[in-house]
């Protein structure tokens, strides 16, 4: 018989909460159902209010709930719901009507106490009151404040206070439900795992761009890139490639969610490092640190529209499981290909140095480049996909946005790819949408040829084009 949970989630990207909830549910093979969670404001409650950082839902069982707790970034804790309510009156009848803390009341289990407030700090005088209240379960085993059978109790949930209302709501934290700013009250028992698995949120903290031995100025912070893995189904058994590699944020945290791992870029100085230390790459140095070198398979230097790829695969199937990138869009480095930015120069055959040699095999050798105009990349981005990827593989990248008035965002679409999930992340001026497609079965494709136009290519011979709106001058 499936149980209510509360799903106590982080307050930072709330727009990426409920379509990580749903990927770690699909990865994981557990349904769930998302719940109208109730307020004293809304009575009926709300499934997508992206305030609240709660949400009612309804799962199997509490392994259903440790393996979402283990693969979803954004939950910070789940706990069993045993009443809600607007009043501590309310939600002692409920609780003496529901009975589930019966279960607990052996003298063998032993339990502790929690009592929480959020946007409220609960004095230690408060705590102790609450605790009292609810004498009546009379839990008979010993209290143990570490590694306890049982930990039950309160959240208190409070409206954020304005800047205004701060000072003044400091002294009103003693009030409980008679505080006007009460959202609602949840009673139940915490779901812990004595496994010793990490649960997925601390995965943030164990990448973090602080502790890492090797970053660059476009690492990907590490929440976005546990979001992403997470988005992309990663996981023990499955092939994850990236194809703007960079500094390898992607591969670690799909790595260290059990897959194996490729990567490639067009600058092999991004993924080797400057500071190499007894000549080991940059990407692999950090592999190290985190313990996922042997998943780690390789970070190649290529230009993807000169893939050294070939099809078919295993017939029509594919290579790849998911395709995770941060493709350069223009903030903090223009995108480049291969080839002359004058078409008409662009060589057929290699150039002989006086010595014989080739040119491109000389080792100070710097290969020329170009720009690669954005909407040029996602349509190529997408055909790679289409060809690289297996049947139900997933398409996970970056999309940026100028946050302009009345500007529509035209999300790309592919005939083989079904859109997943789209979630915005804002900057100010500009935003980036996160999208997540999935390769349709039965459908096959091949890497797609490249050719020439002639005339000189310039950074700034397209007016729309992202990075020219986003370096344009503003209008004062």
């Amino acid at each position: 018989m499936a149980r209510v949970y509360v799903l106590h989630c982080a307050q930072s990207h709330v727009s990426f909460r409920l379509p990580e909830i749903e990927a770690s549910a699909a990865y994981l093979g557990i349904e769930y159902e998302l719940l109208p969670t109730p307020s004293r404001q809304d009575p009926k409650g709300a499934m997508d209010d992206l305030s609240r950082p709660f949400h009612l839902c309804r799962l199997a069982d509490d392994d259903a709930a440790k393996a979402l707790l283990h693969r979803c970034s954004c939950i910070r804790a789940i706990w069993e719901l045993w009443a809600y309510a607007d009043t501590y009156e309310q939600l002692h009848a409920r609780n003496r009507a529901s009975g589930m803390y019966l279960a607990w009341q052996s003298p063998d289990v032993s339990w502790k106490a929690l009592m929480q407030g959020f946007h409220v700090a609960l004095s230690e005088k408060r705590r102790l009151g609450l605790i009292e209240s609810f004498a009546y379960m009379n839990f008979q085993g010993p209290i143990r404040m570490r590694g306890a059978d049982l930990t039950w109790g309160v959240i208190e949930e409070y409206s954020r206070p304005t800047d205004i209302q701060s000072v003044e709501a400091r002294g009103q934290a003693e009030m409980g439900d008679r505080d006007p700013r009460l959202v609602q009250l949840f009673l139940g028992r915490k779901i812990k795992d004595r496994s010793g698995a990490f649960p997925a949120r601390d995965l943030i903290d164990v990448l973090s761009l602080k502790k890492r031995r090797y970053i660059g100025n476009t690492s990907m912070e590490s929440e976005m890139s546990v979001i992403m893995a997470n988005m992309a189904l990663a996981g023990p058994g499955k092939l994850v490639y990236d194809p703007f590699a960079g500094t390898g944020s992607m591969l670690y945290a799909c790595s260290i969610l059990g897959a194996m791992s490729l990567g490639s870029d067009i600058d092999g100085r991004m993924l080797r490092g400057k500071n190499r230390e007894h000549g080991i790459p940059g990407i692999r140095e950090s592999a190290k640190q985190y313990g996922i070198q042997g998943r780690i398979l390789d970070a190649v230097t290529f230009d993807m529209t000169q893939a050294p790829w070939r099809t078919p695969f295993r017939g029509d199937l594919g290579l790849f499981d998911a395709i995770v990138t941060d493709p350069p869009y223009g903030v903090r480095a223009g995108a480049k290909r291969l080839g002359k930015r004058n078409a008409e120069l662009q060589r057929d055959e290699p150039f002989i140095m006086p010595d014989g040699m080739p040119s491109h095999m000389m080792p100070d050798y710097v290969p020329p480049t170009k720009p690669y105009h954005l909407s040029e990349l996602v349509t190529d981005l997408l055909e790679y996909a289409s060809a690289l990827l297996n049947p139900g593989g997933r398409l996970v990248f970056w999309l940026p946005t100028m946050n302009e008035e009345k500007a529509e965002t035209s999300i790309p679409t592919h005939a083989h790819f079904d859109l997943v999930a789209h979630s915005i992340q804002d900057f100010g001026r500009w935003s980036r949408r996160l999208i997540t497609m999935q390769k349709r079965q039965g459908v096959s494709a091949q890497i797609p040829t490249h050719t020439s136009v002639p005339g000189r290519i310039r950074a700034n011979d397209k007016p729309d084009e992202f990075r020219n709106k986003l370096l344009a001058p503003t209008q004062s």
